[in-house]
């Protein structure tokens, strides 16, 4: 992020709402497909990082751990935090 990006509060259980500026200081111009990843390749995930920072800050926690089965939350969190 650079020094005129606008920070995000940390995401939280329910939805939040953004604003303009900090909607274009995180979400890129324009959707790519680099090698199967979007933006860019697997070495630069940065683009990838503020954009889901973006989303769960405005969708919430709570709705973003239904994406994926309990068991793959959990062994991410073990992984993550020991």
């Amino acid at each position: 992020m650079d020094e005129t990006a606008q920070p995000l509060p940390p995401p939280d259980m329910g939805p939040q709402a953004i604003t303009v500026a900090q909607c274009r200081s995180h979400a890129p111009e324009k959707f790519e497909l680099w090698e199967g990843y979007v933006f860019t390749g697997p070495d630069y995930p940065e683009e990838r990082h503020r954009l889901l920072s973006l989303l769960l800050v405005n969708v919430g926690l709570l709705e973003a751990v239904k994406l994926a089965p309990e068991e793959r939350w959990r062994e991410a969190l073990e992984q993550v935090y020991g």
